[in-house]
């Protein structure tokens, strides 16, 4: 779901949904999805 907010514009909502996710479920795969979405969105400070 990260990723589908990152390729479609959505950096923001990738961030928050991040951000809510439980620290036992964020693995590598979504730390480098939410990276991504920082990156194609501009947002230096979330990343």
């Amino acid at each position: 779901m990260i990723n589908a907010f990152a390729v479609n514009g959505m950096g923001t909502q990738a961030v928050e949904l991040y951000r809510e996710m439980p620290n036992n479920l964020r693995d590598h795969v979504s730390q480098i999805c939410v990276l991504n979405a920082c990156s194609h969105a501009g947002l230096l400070h979330e990343a």
